[in-house]
């Protein structure tokens, strides 16, 4: 594989189509005008990305999960298929779980609005773009640095080993960052009890502890 081909494949590799917010339509859309929407806007990209549908299936779990904000009748309005792309875009990173957690804290903000969502997705998207030829040519250069041959096979296993760590460290960093900022409370709780259960049997423990001793003790000065 030349500098070429490589190019030519991250090119490939980044080119996915976003729907954006001044693209879709501010009446309030059936399930099936919304899968369509969006998967017209999907073939614009590359084929790498045809097998990402948004699928009904994945829009009715994200409103069981509580993903989405509650449903009125069989129409979605313009911000819950906003909510819909925002969940969209971090399910390959992050678990159902933590996303209702990013999204909760944003629903909750007291100068939330229908306006909020669009705002902050039109923002994210011109971010995107920059993160694609950054991408690509970040990796391209990494290869070109790197002084690897991409025509010799141990350093074409090199250079998969180190994305696939470069992909795995940027995973984390993102984990990372929710605990940091939107802590489980749940789960923090959880923790705390498993704490004091465990305070609590390791005091048992050193209270037997002292009684076989003292125990002990006087069963010898009796002697």
């Amino acid at each position: 594989m030349n500098e070429n081909e490589l190019k030519a494949l991250l090119a490939e590799a980044v080119h996915d189509a976003d729907l954006h917010p001044n693209e879709i339509p501010s009446i309030d859309l059936y399930l099936d005008q919304i899968t369509s929407l969006a998967d017209e806007k999907r073939r614009e990209g590359s084929p790498r990305f045809a097998d990402r549908a948004l699928t009904k299936t994945m829009i009715n779990n994200y409103s069981k999960d509580g993903l989405l904000s509650p449903i009125k009748g069989k129409k979605y309005t313009k911000e819950q298929i906003l909510q819909m792309l925002m969940v969209y875009e971090m399910k390959n990173t992050l678990s159902i779980g933590e996303i209702k957690r990013v999204l909760q804290n944003v629903y909750t903000l007291p100068e939330y609005n229908a306006g909020t969502l669009e705002s902050i997705y039109t923002r994210y998207l011109a971010f995107k773009e920059n993160e694609r030829s950054a991408t690509a040519d970040g990796v391209a250069k990494f290869a070109a640095e790197a002084d690897l041959n991409l025509e010799n096979e141990e350093d074409f296993l090199v250079f998969l080993l180190s994305l696939s760590a470069m992909s795995s460290y940027l995973k984390n960093a993102v984990q990372i960052l929710l605990e940091a900022h939107y802590p489980d409370l749940n789960e923090e709780k959880t923790r705390e009890e498993q704490e004091k259960k465990e305070a609590a049997k390791r005091a048992k423990a050193e209270q037997k502890a002292e009684k076989k001793a003292s125990k002990a003790k006087k069963e010898g000065g009796e002697q």
